[in-house]
């Protein structure tokens, strides 16, 4: 379909343009567009290394984080003070408090500042009742609290190995003095027979966690920290703090130690870059806008779209122009083709030049120039074939109308009185001036019913006043044109094959009139009528049918002459029509077209 539309239907003009379009810009657009991709696959590819370094990095320092606080919860796990402190007897309060005081100040507070980057918190909790709590000395944790927390079968199955816990316990929150934070939580027991005397947590604020990689983040930019068990336990957005990743369509896409992958976020394209902290279980991810990230690009997209813009504009005048300068002699040797397909062999290109176009319009103008002359030729030819064909018939005609009217003027002589064969004779005369003349062929309808008078006037005296014609002429055709002597042989015909072989006397009637820009004449007689085997039915047509039998019968002459004549000077849809009336013998009907001059006629 678009190969039909483009070669049948364009114009040279819209195909220069549409190939420019195709091998050039649309290219140049496909070009350019290529490379941005590429390059903002260049640029992602570039960011997400940076930002799994960044991550590593991070996760480098909260794998240090995790194994000092570890570091000191062995300290703590093998202090001989703390376990002698977690097996005092339950029910001395006052050894147990001073135990107590005795044991913070020894070891609690100087391993606190022993690790000075770190910011933790400490609680200890006895199957005795102690309860150790760096600066923290309000009400009792209690450890039934502790056992019925999801986590603490797990503390127990690894039977002193330290398991990491987000949000432990809400009773823990004072401890700490944040809502949110990370424990590493372990079983302490007695060495000398294994069994368990207390609970350790080492606890360390969300705030710890965020200052480990905050200044990672740039603008726009999103991280947060999740654990094993998917529940966020730090973020730079704090609502998301203590919620559930695996809400997120995309979590399924974390695996592996690290990785990346684009995604949609509250309705943003985003890049995610993640890596997972080995010693803890946890991931930290990096969640960054494309918009940010490719904001360079983006600038450089639209200016690369203004320049294809001006480039494009630029281009499609430039082969506009172009166009014009090619498809403006082709139309005009077009137009010139066109006056030529109408008829007009005066027409001539006037396109110069001596490229293809211009030898095309040379060749065309002698091709005109060769066709008019054959043209005036064949025209000169058909004409002299048309006058001489037309002077067989018209002497045909004059020898035929002769003969039957000498013949007649015979027998009157016979029969009639001097004066009335004189008057017969002067009507002769007049008839053969008007008919042998040297004028043209073609004469005013007026003189073709007087030359038709005069021929009755002869018949009249012949039939010894048993013939009466009338006449019944619009006289709104008199002026029109005829041809000479396209009457006379119709009611000559009438005379002689209709009139005479009947007994009695006979009328014919001579009508005119002018119909759809046609002159028309009937000729009706009351004799004998056609024999009934030229008879064609009564359907359209049959008056033409009816009359090609009888023209083609040996008593036609006269009036095939008259139907040859009017079809040389008007064409063949102009026939004769024989009908047989209801009231008995024939009607023939005449036709030609309505003109007054022969260049009326020529232009028809």
């Amino acid at each position: 379909m678009w190969n039909k539309m483009f070669i049948k239907k364009s114009s040279v003009q819209q195909k220069v343009l549409i190939s420019f379009c195709c091998l050039i810009l649309f290219p140049l657009g496909l070009f350019g567009y290529v490379s941005l991709k590429i390059t903002n696959q260049t640029i992602q590819e570039q960011v997400v290394a940076a930002k799994l370094k960044s991550l590593g990095l991070i996760s480098q320092k909260l794998d240090i984080m995790a194994s000092d606080l570890t570091a000191i919860s062995n300290i703590y796990f093998s202090n001989e003070d703390l376990r002698s402190v977690l097996l005092s007897p339950p029910g001395d309060q006052a050894y147990q408090e001073r135990t107590k005081k005795q044991f913070l100040n020894k070891m609690i507070v100087t391993y606190r500042y022993a690790y000075t980057w770190l910011d933790y918190y400490t609680s200890i909790i006895g199957f005795n009742g102690i309860e150790l709590h760096t600066f923290y000395d309000g009400g009792k944790i209690g450890m039934d609290a502790l056992k019925r927390e999801p986590w603490y079968d797990e503390v127990t199955k690894l039977n002193g190995g330290v398991v990491w816990v987000s949000d432990p316990s809400v009773k823990l929150v004072p401890t700490v003095n944040e809502d949110h934070f990370v424990s590493a939580v372990r079983l302490i027991k007695d060495f000398e027979n294994n069994t368990i005397i207390g609970l350790m947590l080492i606890n360390v604020g969300e705030s710890f966690l965020y200052k480990q990689y905050a200044d990672a983040r740039q603008t726009n930019e999103h991280m947060l920290l999740f654990d094993n068990r998917g529940t966020i336990v730090s973020a730079t957005e704090k609502s998301q703090v203590g919620q559930k990743i695996e809400t997120a369509g995309y979590y399924k896409q974390f695996t592996g130690n690290e990785g990346s992958f684009n995604t949609r976020i509250n309705g943003m394209e985003t890049l995610v870059t993640y890596h997972k902290v080995e010693s803890t279980g946890w991931t930290i991810v990096f969640y960054t806008p494309l918009d940010t990230l490719l904001q360079n690009v983006n600038k450089t997209k639209w200016l690369n779209v203004g320049l294809f813009i001006v480039v494009l504009l630029v281009s499609v005048l430039v082969s506009y122009f172009i166009a014009i300068r090619l498809s403006i002699p082709i139309r005009k040797l077009f137009a010139s083709m066109k006056k030529v397909e109408m008829g007009d062999l005066s027409e001539r290109s006037d396109i110069q030049g001596n490229d293809e176009i211009g030898e095309l319009a040379k060749k065309f103008n002698r091709m005109v120039t060769r066709i008019e002359e054959l043209r005036d030729r064949v025209i000169e030819e058909q004409e002299m074939k048309r006058q001489a064909e037309l002077q067989n018939l018209q002497s045909q005609i004059n020898t035929h109308f002769l003969y039957n009217t000498l013949a007649s003027i015979r027998s009157m002589l016979l029969t009639r009185t001097p004066e009335k064969v004189d008057t017969v004779i002067v009507s002769l005369v007049k008839l053969l001036k008007k008919t042998l003349s040297a004028e043209s062929e073609y004469i005013s309808i007026a003189e073709e019913i007087a030359n038709l008078q005069n021929y009755v006037n002869i018949q009249e005296a012949r039939q010894d006043e048993l013939l009466t014609v009338e006449f019944d002429i619009d006289e709104r055709i008199m002026h029109y044109k005829s041809l000479k002597l396209l009457l006379q042989p119709v009611v000559e015909n009438a005379i002689f094959h209709g009139i005479e072989p009947q007994q009695g006397a006979g009328l014919i009637w001579v009508k005119g009139w002018m119909e759809d820009d046609q002159i028309c004449f009937s000729v009706t007689d009351n004799g004998v009528g056609i024999d009934s085997s030229y008879e064609d039915g009564n359907d359209d047509g049959a008056g033409t049918a009816m009359a090609q039998k009888v023209l083609s019968s040996a008593s036609g002459m006269g009036l095939r002459n008259v139907q040859q004549r009017i079809q040389l000077h008007f064409g063949d849809q102009y026939a004769i029509e024989m009908l047989r009336p209801t009231m008995g013998g024939t009607t023939v009907v005449l036709r030609w077209p309505v003109f007054m001059r022969v260049e009326e006629l020529n232009r028809s």
